[in-house]
């Protein structure tokens, strides 16, 4: 009896030295390298550009716009050339609006508030819409517009329709953020 006990002591000693051995060879055989990612960033103008425009009422840079718009009451209200975006650079460029949730005062007092996207060169040819409607109490939005190409050198023009119910607050303010993503 006592040398099965000896002998399991030691079998069981050398499964575990197998079994270690085993482990320390599969992690020591494992392969690591590293990649390395540098980046050049490069400060320069936009390609395209927001620009002002004959309804335009607001403040305005390169790359960033904060229009001044109103809604009326039971009427609509259309700022037909609220902001321009002018392609300056030498090649076609693609880029889409992308909505995001509106903020501020509770969304029952407005109807809607559409944004459109007009070629200048050829009159009445809608490229996009990104339209804001409240359903319920609660701010809809159409979602992000498909890719839109605008020529070297071309203006088209963001037309901004409003209105609000008959029994909006006087003095309800909301703010809209869209973010105009422009592919290079």
């Amino acid at each position: 009896m006592e040398i099965k006990r000896v002998l399991f002591r030691k079998e069981t000693k050398l499964v575990t030295l197998l079994l270690t051995s085993l482990l320390i060879a599969s992690v020591s055989a494992s392969v690591y390298y590293s990649l390395s990612l540098e980046g050049r960033v490069e400060v320069s103008a936009p390609k395209v550009k927001l620009v002002t425009a004959s309804d335009f009422v607001g403040n305005l840079t390169d790359s960033w716009v904060r229009l001044y718009l109103k809604s009326y009451p039971n009427a609509t209200l259309t700022y037909e050339r609220a902001v321009n975006i002018s392609n300056t650079g030498g090649t076609n460029a693609t880029f889409r609006l992308t909505p995001s949730d509106p903020t501020g005062s509770p969304a029952a007092n407005w109807t809607f508030v559409n944004f459109t996207v007009y070629d200048n060169s050829i009159p009445g040819q809608v490229k996009g819409t990104l339209n804001y409607t409240v359903s319920g109490g609660n701010w809809q939005n159409s979602g992000q517009t498909g890719t839109m190409t605008i020529g070297a050198g071309v203006e088209w023009t963001i037309r901004v329709k409003t209105r609000s119910p008959s029994g909006a607050t006087l003095g309800a303010v909301c703010k809209i953020v869209i973010s105009i993503d422009v592919n290079e």
